[in-house]
């Protein structure tokens, strides 16, 4: 993909290890779930619940060129390790025991653009097809090429609109929203990041489930740190795709970043599973709420930031903010809270009213089912 020159990238690198790097889970499906950069450690999944995917669960996949990523990641995981068996059919779904199985494009296409699948009656009734021809398909998820690089606000709206549609005609399938691709800088690429976080919005809005591909296109594990690229556009930052992503390996980009897109979706299958860190399969409920941390908003950020949390029920809590050495910075909640959603803000600043230096941090929540709930953060003056 060509670029333009002299646009200047800027890598921030987040100070977490990746063994305690935590994805943006909120509450079992259909509560908010955030799949991002920090759901691709697949050793964090017990293995009880890639059998739970494999068994119980059915994608329906649609998507042009860029979409491949995801499906040439999970075939060079299975190659890998045979445990995360995958069976991707070519316009028909394959009923391989022991594999998670996908029905990839529709039934009389491969190349799904978005007329194909919600932009149009003609894509939506495609959609229908799919989904009611194959009553065991419980996932369905649809991914954006470049669209969103030209794409106006309304123009995402009617997409947002349309999966509703199509979620209230099949309320026992997981519609998955997407956003786009990172590649594109200079204008295109803001446009395309407005649009991204409109999306973004909305899934945090309504408690949908969103799997962020430009965020996993802008992150890149270094073997010890996590580091995001960005570029700044009058004034603004942009994520944009790492330098290490880029290449024509497969799908618009390398294998590296094809695997590291792979792994989240099987984090996200498990997830929707009814996987929770820190229970198995026999003592998790997908029923059951939980005390859950999100990710704070926004991230990296200068002045403030949001962070909400939600209980399942009244109850002691502790909300903490962290410095990368595990010192105590402040503390945003502290005692009794009442059940649901809580907002938080934290202006970077620590007990003492001083502005803290530039760097990575981390929030905590502590109460009785999120001990390990944590965030990390970025500030940035």
């Amino acid at each position: 993909m060509a670029r333009k020159p002299g646009v200047m990238f800027v890598i921030a690198v987040l100070l977490m290890p990746l063994a305690i790097s935590a994805c943006s889970q909120e509450e079992p499906t259909p509560a908010l779930l955030i799949i991002d950069h920090t759901c691709t450690e697949l050793s964090q999944i017990p293995d009880e619940w890639i059998d739970s995917v494999q068994a119980d669960l059915r994608l329906h996949y649609a998507h042009t060129s860029h979409g491949g990523q995801l499906t040439t990641g999970l075939s060079r995981i299975e190659a890998e390790d045979p445990e995360y068996g995958v069976n991707i059919g070519t316009r028909n779904l394959p009923t391989e025991a022991g594999a998670l199985c996908i029905f990839d494009g529709q039934e009389h296409e491969s190349y799904i653009t978005p007329d194909l699948y919600w932009e149009s009656e003609t894509g939506m009734n495609m959609t229908r097809n799919v989904l009611s021809n194959n009553p065991s398909i419980n996932v369905s998820m649809w991914s954006w090429c470049t669209q969103l690089n030209s794409y106006s606000a309304d123009q995402v709206q009617a997409y947002l609109d349309s999966i509703a549609v199509l979620e209230a005609e099949y309320p026992e399938v997981t519609f998955i929203r997407m956003t786009c691709n990172a590649q594109a800088i200079g204008s295109e690429g803001y446009n395309r990041y407005l649009r991204n976080e409109q999306i973004r919005q909305y899934c945090r809005d309504n408690d949908k489930v969103l799997f962020d591909f430009a965020d996993l296109d802008s992150w890149w594990y270094n073997t010890t740190l996590w580091e995001q690229a960005t570029y700044d556009y009058e004034g603004h930052t942009v994520p944009a795709e790492h330098p290490e992503f880029h290449g024509d390996e497969a799908a618009h980009t390398t294998y590296e970043s094809c695997e590291q897109k792979g792994k989240a979706v099987w984090w996200m299958m498990a997830r929707l599973a009814g996987w929770q860190s820190g229970t198995s399969a026999a003592e998790s409920n997908p029923g059951v709420r939980i005390s859950s941390l999100s990710q704070n908003y926004p991230n990296p950020f200068s002045a403030s930031t949001s962070i909400k949390y939600t209980l399942p029920r009244e109850c002691d809590v502790e909300l903490v903010i962290y410095d990368a050495g595990g010192r105590v910075i402040r503390t945003l909640a502290e005692g009794a809270k009442s059940p649901g959603t809580h907002t938080a803000r934290w202006d970077g600043r620590d007990s003492e009213g001083r502005l803290v230096s530039n760097g990575a941090y981390f929030c905590q929540l502590r109460g009785p089912e999120a001990v390990q709930a944590m965030k990390p953060m970025l500030f940035l003056k």
